[in-house]
């Protein structure tokens, strides 16, 4: 595992383990909400959305954690995500994702 993937992995660890920021709780909704709203689940639960949380190529998780998920740029990529992936998601499948940058 190289040094970025560690970082990555313990910038989403991170995120998902915070109790506490209002912000990092309605991302989280709008992980549950997005994920209903694009019938990936039909009842989101808080599991279905680290899951899905947990899923995103790197470069929304970055984009992300810099200018909140709710960002409408972020929102937009996460979209893009969802729509490339939608079947993979409701089958809770493991991905790998390239992108290039």
């Amino acid at each position: 595992m190289s040094y970025k993937h560690n970082d990555l992995l313990a910038m989403r660890q991170s995120y998902w383990g915070d109790e506490h920021s209002e912000r990092v709780q309605s991302e989280k909704q709008y992980f549950q909400q997005l994920l209903n709203e694009y019938q990936i689940f039909t009842e989101a639960s808080i599991d279905d959305a680290k899951y899905f949380f947990f899923s995103l190529p790197s470069i929304i998780i970055v984009k992300g954690y810099a200018l909140g998920f709710t960002n409408q740029l972020v929102k937009n990529m996460i979209l893009d995500f969802v729509h490339a992936h939608k079947v993979q998601l409701s089958q809770r499948q493991i991905m790998k994702i390239k992108f290039r940058i």
